[in-house]
């Protein structure tokens, strides 16, 4: 599924082989891209933007059993942070678009190196039902949407009920989509994760910890929507 559900957006360090079935299945979904149709069906463009983020990085472990025992300490001390996995396995505290909005005080402290990464440009075609296919699109936007509005400062709390409650429309309107069902869980697994953040955390390590994770959620969709 898409970001492996809370497993991945917690970035909880996994085995390779785990993480990579996870990201599989998830590629698995992008036939119902094109075939999210009926007999009349519909086309609609979609294009989901380059994404240039800048973040905090707390450290770099090439152990998946070491980010995890250091992702743990840094949480007990109330720094909460997500194993970005790429080459190398990244603690990750704060992300933002641009590199002085970054929050310097989500990192509690400890000494962090700002680095900046870049999600490609992805553009699709959807085929729908008659009256769906704009619809399809504007869900499958909805995450660069919403990272945008975390990192203008909107309160997490609204975001996160207005989210669960698209996220569970969308489940009801085409359960027999795999990506639209995918995508919609995943964005529900995100709303319970903020949900727990922000009763144990303060307002601005919430806040911080939404922004690095939603962009785990656009960049992998652009990854399972890419193939």
């Amino acid at each position: 599924m898409i970001l492996g559900g809370v497993l991945l957006l917690a970035g909880t360090a996994m085995a390779q082989p785990l993480r990579d079935r996870l990201l599989q299945a998830g590629r698995a979904g992008l036939a119902a891209v094109q075939t999210f149709a009926s007999s009349t069906p519909e086309e609609a463009e979609l294009t989901l933007p380059e994404i240039k983020i800048w973040a905090l990085q707390l450290g770099v472990f090439d152990s998946g059993e070491r980010a995890a025992q250091e992702q743990e300490r840094l949480l007990a001390q109330g720094i909460p942070c997500a194993v970005w996995q790429r080459e190398q396995m990244r603690l990750i505290c704060e992300a933002a678009l641009a590199k002085e909005a970054l929050d310097m005080t989500a990192s509690g402290g400890q000494e962090t190196f700002v680095i900046a990464e870049t999600a490609p440009q992805i553009s699709l075609r959807l085929s729908a039902a008659q009256g769906e296919a704009e619809e399809a699109a504007a869900f499958l936007a909805l995450p660069d949407g919403l990272l945008e509005r975390l990192s203008a400062g909107e309160p997490l709390k609204e975001i996160m009920i207005e989210t669960r409650e698209t996220a569970e429309r969308a489940l009801r309107a085409h359960p027999q989509n795999t990506i639209y069902t995918q995508l919609a869980q995943s964005l529900l697994n995100w709303c319970a994760l903020m949900e727990q953040t922000m009763q144990a955390q303060t307002q601005a390590a919430a806040a911080a910890y939404a922004r690095v994770t939603m962009y785990m959620l656009c960049r992998e969709l652009r990854l399972t929507l890419n193939g």
